[in-house]
């Protein structure tokens, strides 16, 4: 758990996380279309809760927590050698980042220094191997989703250590400032966000039955609002996701009991309610 995915073609990357005694350095490749998965060479150092993105086909792993220790170091894999090699460290240590590719560069924001939440955001440029800081974001964002839509770098969830109900916003990197955009209205510590069908998709990966934390909204970002969009078949807690574009054998992959799921779940949730007091004051699209 608290891996990283990072997708090159139609290989998966499963990168770094935690097998609960211990902090893994290990990194897998799954083949989508063959099915078939491999060990590839590990990275220099053990990281759980880092950051990952991919860039001009190489696959980049940045800070994360290790040995008890908040790395700000950074590497970067190249797929054809099957070979990590160092990268310039960022300026701060990062775990619980969040980094998404703008223009080029790898942008990584937020986080936790190991002590306190960060709204700070730095970028790296591959050309120059060096990270500089932009515009720190509106508010302390720790455990956030990151993605780009549309040329701007939307930050997603999260919490400053005292908080979770954070301002959801979006980088413009021609103005070089953020603004806020509406609320999720959903638990959002924890999320993975991906882009697919020009729609942002939020994802809620936390495991709690009794609030049915599997939930999934969409960003129009047309008509400046969030969508309720299907559940998970299945609650799940520190994971993490990513887009593959078309894969010929998408279909293997699809839930093939969902209708029955989908029913037991509304026979629970209806038992859930039933049994809730009547004082219920939570404000949410769902």
């Amino acid at each position: 758990m608290n891996h990283r995915t990072a997708v090159v073609g139609f290989d998966i990357y499963v990168i770094g996380g935690h097998d609960g005694d211990e902090v893994s350095n290990s990194c897998f490749c799954f083949n989508a279309v063959t099915k078939k998965c491999r060990e590839i060479s590990p990275m220099h150092v053990r990281r759980c809760c880092l950051s990952v993105a991919v860039l001009r086909g190489s696959v980049y792993a940045m800070g994360g927590e290790g040995n008890y220790e908040t790395h700000r170091t950074a590497e970067r894999y190249d797929c054809k050698a099957n070979q990590w090699s160092w990268i310039a460290p960022m300026k701060i240590g990062r775990e619980n980042a969040s980094s998404a590719v703008l223009n080029g560069k790898i942008y990584v924001a937020g986080g936790r220094d190991g002590q306190n939440s960060l709204n700070s955001v730095e970028v790296y440029d591959p050309d120059t191997n060096r990270w500089t800081f932009v515009a720190p974001m509106l508010s302390r964002h720790d455990s956030l989703s990151c993605v780009e839509f549309h040329g701007s770098l939307y930050a997603l969830g999260g919490h400053n250590g005292t908080s979770y109900k954070l301002s959801t916003e979006k980088y413009d990197p021609k103005e070089g400032a953020w603004t806020e955009i509406p609320a999720m209205n959903l638990y959002e510590f924890e999320l993975n966000a991906e882009v697919i069908d020009d729609k942002i998709f939020v994802i809620c990966d936390y495991y709690d039955p009794k609030y049915f934390f599997h939930r999934v909204a969409s960003f129009n970002d047309k008509e400046n609002r969030w969508d309720k969009a299907a559940d998970m078949n299945v609650c799940r807690s520190g994971m993490s996701t990513c887009v593959i574009e078309n894969l010929p054998n998408a279909s293997d992959y699809a839930y093939k009991h969902r209708e029955k799921l989908m029913v037991e779940k509304h026979k629970e949730m209806l038992k859930g309610k039933c049994n809730r007091p009547s004082t219920h004051t939570h404000s949410s699209f769902f």
